[in-house]
């Protein structure tokens, strides 16, 4: 072996040329031709030969050339008119490459690489020995090397040798050539070849094995449809059909025994009417032995008869859901009424409520307590007005809408049907779903609703709609005018207890086959896995820690590690390893300046929302952070302007507003915030930072405010309520017009908190400070009598 000085580089696309070989390329490329321009000029012919790893690529980067290549001389045979070569190539010996560069052509430097030559005579006579071999069993070896061996000479190179039979397969692929290239002992080398072979054999054997049972299916199964079309011709004969006219016999049959009404009696009829006149491997006819299957399938007539026991009624809610009285009070009376009058005309149910409060198992529980069949099926995402009242039948796939589908499936004309996420339909160029859905819920028309692919007017006047939504505002206004709403609040802690000790426990260790002697869940375990594991409004996730705390222990028992367990918050933190969630608390300090406590109302039941307000010198500017929404926004941009406008009254320096920066901060801004209900709050924070008063940290409040200081109405009272109470508030405000939803706040929570409702901000700043606001009534007033006057004046 030796190392060289650097030599130009010839690039080729995939052509091997073996050492002791000459050959003949033509040579295009300009970094190629400039390559053997400098070999020859320069360095006495010499360069070396490399392939590239891409043989598409028109400019490999170095890094898509191979590193080991052949060192060879070259000479120019002839140079035509567009600057291409033809040139002779004699390969001299493997090299290895290294140190790359890139100019105008490639070059790089080089070590040589000779065969191992040891053994050269035993070497020799195992290659010529697979070779022989390989002659008789590979059909792709090249059948000229069997002349080469005749001639090839006792002492004869074993290297050169299985060079000649690479030489001669060039339909190798380049990954092939480039390992016989770089493998020196000539053994390995044969060995690559042959294995080559090898695989190509076997997959040209799979690839013949498939086309055989490809063949042979296509041979059998035109076979079976001879033999079927013959017998059919025969029994036709004999007046013996099976098959389609054996169907259409059960059809016609159906039709006479079965109460169909006589318009879908006399349509059915005309499709089987058309459909014996057509081929029976036409299209068409498997079209319309669909619409068969599916008029004779949908219910028309069949009902289940209904229970008309009150009683019966009120045990099922109530074994099924803990509370919700109000609900299942309302339920009793639909019920009441239907059966005093038999219709159901005009009553929508709509169970409106954050999820996971039972909404969906409530509607189970109405159609159990009715004795009614249940179905459900879920609207969220819908954008198709095709999927509620179908395709034409003559489309590709066609099919009923989801109403007729859910029908079909119950079996009955009356049941209990469940449109579940009702507020989470869209639309789009498609169509809109909620205006098809008008005529499913409207009681005036769902009595003829049209199906697209039915054709024909379907009764859903009998049928119980039961839907759901999380949030009412997202209910099409025209749906929204035909529900009843009955609001599921979320439940409170004290609630999430008792629905876990009476239902999920009792559930969960039936579902998994757990003695309630072995596992037993605390009330003080249970507070825990709430408290600290779940954030939600209603109970899913609750009931997953609860099945998940019984799984581990079943895994403990099968291993004989403990028998029984009791779930107390030490084995509730052990099992689920850490806390999830801690809330939101109120501030430690009694008094602090600029922060005030504000109720929020989010998609898991109520929390506190600390706002904080602080200024620093600047010009009068307003900066609000917190990933706030746009309402947040404006009601934030209310409090300023109005504390601003009364200035006086709340003892703040004109010049405060001029010469200072203020800034509104709701912490946690990675949480999207928005609604109109902190304006008091926001207001009260701006009051106490500009007059460095502090805020007692044991009140809370909620409350729209306006311009002129009045405090409008908020929603989720209830729900902020037991945040205010979970996190340890004395006393919340609250807007005057909110007393009539503090019936809706559970008792537990108001025996503890004081509830102040409060009409104006000079009351609110009272509550809050201790101080009556003097000269705070007289400001507005005077600026709206000079605002009057002026008008006057102009007029």
């Amino acid at each position: 072996m030796s190392t060289q000085n650097r030599l130009p580089v010839l690039v080729t696309r995939g052509s091997y040329i073996f050492p002791t070989f000459e050959q003949v390329l033509e040579i295009g490329r300009e970094k190629t031709t400039t390559a053997v321009k400098e070999a020859v000029e320069k360095n006495e012919g010499l360069v070396l030969i490399v392939s590239q790893k891409k043989p598409l690529d028109d400019e490999p980067d170095i890094k898509e050339l191979f590193n080991f290549g052949v060192l060879a001389k070259v000479n120019v045979k002839k140079e035509w008119k567009d600057g291409t070569l033809t040139v002779n190539i004699n390969s001299l010996e493997r090299a290895e490459l290294k140190n790359f560069e890139l100019g105008e052509f490639y070059s790089a430097e080089y070590t040589e690489k000779k065969p191992n030559e040891k053994n050269n005579k035993e070497n020799l006579t195992k290659v010529t020995k697979l070779m022989k071999a390989m002659i008789t069993s590979q059909d792709e070896f090249p059948s000229e090397m069997d002349s080469i061996l005749k001639d090839w000479k006792v002492e004869g190179n074993a290297s050169v040798l299985v060079d000649n039979a690479a030489t001669l397969m060039p339909f190798m692929p380049i990954d092939k050539k480039q390992a016989i290239l770089e493998e020196l002992d000539p053994v390995k080398r044969i060995a690559i070849i042959n294995d080559f072979l090898d695989e190509k054999r076997q997959s040209a054997d799979i690839e013949s094995s498939i086309s055989k049972k490809i063949k042979s299916r296509v041979d059998e199964q035109q076979r079976e449809y001879y033999l079927r079309e013959k017998l059919k011709a025969i029994k036709e004969e004999l007046g013996d059909l099976d098959g389609e006219g054996d169907d259409i016999k059960k059809y016609k049959k159906r039709l006479e025994i079965e109460p169909f009404p006589e318009n879908i009696k006399k349509r059915i009829l005309q499709e089987i009417e058309r459909y014996e006149t057509m081929p029976s491997a036409s299209s068409e006819a498997n079209i319309i032995r669909t619409y068969i299957d599916w008029m004779m399938d949908t219910p028309w007539w069949k009902k289940t008869e209904e229970k008309t026991n009150l009683t019966y009624a009120r045990k099922v809610l109530d074994e099924h859901h803990y509370g919700l009285d109000k609900v299942k009070e309302r339920i009793i009376e639909y019920l009441a009424v239907k059966q005093n009058t038999n219709k159901i005309k005009g009553q929508i149910i709509t169970l409106v409520g954050p999820p996971g409060v039972g909404k969906t198992s409530l509607a189970k529980s109405i159609s159990e307590a009715m004795g009614r069949e249940f179905v459900k099926i879920s609207l969220g995402g819908i954008r198709d007005e095709a999927e509620i009242r179908g395709h034409r039948k003559t489309y590709v796939g066609a099919m009923p809408g989801r109403i007729i589908q859910g029908m079909k499936k119950v079996g009955v004309t009356n049941p209990v049907f469940l449109l579940d996420e009702i507020d989470k339909m869209a639309s789009d160029y498609k169509g809109d779903p909620a205006s098809a859905m008008l005529e499913v819920l409207d009681p005036e028309q769902n009595s003829k609703f049209s199906d697209h692919y039915l054709e024909e007017e379907y009764d859903l006047s009998n049928v119980v709609f039961i839907a759901t939504a999380n949030y009412p505002d997202n209910i099409p206004e025209a749906l929204y005018d035909r529900m009843e709403i009955i609001e599921l609040s979320s439940y409170t802690e004290i609630e999430k207890l008792k629905i876990a000790q009476e239902y999920l426990v009792p559930k969960v260790l039936k579902e998994h086959e757990v003695d309630a002697k072995n596992l037993v869940f605390t009330s003080q375990g249970l507070e825990e896995i709430i408290k600290f594991y779940t954030r939600e409004a209603g109970v899913r996730q609750l009931e997953r820690w609860i099945a998940s705390i019984t799984r581990k222990f079943i895994v403990k028992l099968l291993n004989k590690e403990i028998e029984k367990l009791e779930v107390t918050p030490k084995v509730v933190n052990e099992l689920l390893k850490k806390r999830i969630f801690e809330h939101t608390e109120k501030e430690k300090e009694e008094l602090q300046v600029g922060v005030v406590t504000g109720l929020a109302y989010t998609q898991f039941g109520g929390d506190i929302l600390p706002i904080e307000v602080t200024h620093f010198p600047g010009k009068g500017g307003l900066i609000l952070t917190g990933k706030l929404g746009d309402v947040m926004k404006e009601s934030a941009t209310i409090a300023y302007d109005f504390v601003k406008s009364n200035y006086k009254g709340f003892g703040i320096p004109k010049e405060v507003f001029t010469e200072n920066d203020i800034h509104i901060h709701v912490p946690e801004g990675a949480v999207p915030k928005d609604g109109p209900s902190a304006g008091i709050t926001i207001a009260t924070a701006i009051v106490s930072a500009l007059t460095n008063k502090p805020v007692p940290k044991d009140i809370g409040m909620t409350g729209e405010i306006t311009l002129r200081g009045l405090v409008f109405p908020i929603g989720g009272l209830r729900e902020k309520s037991i945040s205010a109470h979970r996190s340890g508030l004395k006393k919340i405000l609250i807007p005057w017009k909110n007393q009539k939803d503090i019936d809706d706040i559970p008792e537990e929570v108001r025996n503890v908190l004081a509830i102040v409702p409060v009409q104006k901000y000079s009351e609110v700043f009272e509550q809050v400070f201790g101080e009556k606001l003097s000269d705070f009534t007289k400001e507005l007033p005077i600026a709206t009598v000079e605002s009057s006057q002026k008008n006057k004046n102009l007029n």
